[in-house]
This record gives C-alpha cells, structure tokens and sequence, in this order.
C-alpha cells in the first residue's frame, strides 16, 4: 500500500484515481451486460424488468435462457445499485 501511495504522491489522488478505476469498470460491466440483455428482449419480445417479474411470480418456466437472463439481469442491476452508491 506504501509504494502505491509513494507512487501517487498523496492520498487523494490515490483514492481519486482508484474510484475513477471501479467507476469506469462497472459502467463497462454494465454495458456489456446490457448488450445481452438486449439480444433476450428482441428474442422474446418483452424488457428485462417486465420479464423478471414475472419469472419471480412463478409464470415462467425454468428454461436455460430464462435462468442466464434472469441471472444477468440480477447481476446489472447489483453492478447499477453499486455505480449509484459510488458515483
């Protein structure tokens, strides 16, 4: 951690530089995984927020897609609710 901060010159610029860091890599996350978002809704015609309700209200089936998009789903919006918190 000493040789990061020797590296940086001070510890604001450090922490600045780390947040700047996980801001960047969640909001590529994020994009990524609302690409394959995408490819489900236009696949099965319905959003993903519409789609996961239903999945979690038992109307659904348990299909290889649906458990990979609902996962996906899940994962975009924890990576989202960790962006809000940071940004």
């Amino acid at each position: 951690m000493q040789t990061l901060l020797n590296t940086f010159g001070n510890n604001n610029l450090f922490v600045d530089r780390f947040m700047d860091y996980h801001v960047a890599r969640l909001k590529r996350e994020i994009k990524r995984m609302q690409a394959t978002l995408n490819k489900y809704e236009k696949k099965y015609d319905i959003k993903s927020d519409k789609f996961h309700q239903k999945l979690e209200n038992g109307e659904l089936g348990d299909d290889r897609d649906f458990v990979m998009w609902s996962g996906i789903y899940e994962l975009m919006l924890d990576s989202q609710n960790k962006l809000d918190k940071i940004s």
